[in-house]
């Protein structure tokens, strides 16, 4: 197949990321939705550090509100 004659890819679903910054040396972790407490691991100085996790019900709405990410894409979405 042509890769120059391909329709553009809507998205299947979503994730809702939250940015949490390493105390020890500042540099960024990236986690989808943690709803439950847990020790990151800092790729960057090695040392771990606990997260306060995010409301699973405000999440939950959130991709309900999206429709899971096709609302995203569509503002007519229903």
């Amino acid at each position: 197949m042509d890769n120059e004659h391909i329709d553009p890819v809507k998205p299947d679903s979503m994730a809702l990321v939250f940015v949490y910054h390493c105390p020890f040396c500042g540099s960024e972790h990236v986690l989808v939705s943690p709803v439950q407490p847990y020790k990151v691991n800092c790729g960057f100085c090695r040392n771990r550090f606990p997260i306060v996790p995010v409301d699973e019900r405000t999440v939950k709405y959130v991709y309900t509100m999206l429709g899971n990410g096709k609302a995203a894409i569509d503002p007519d979405f229903t």
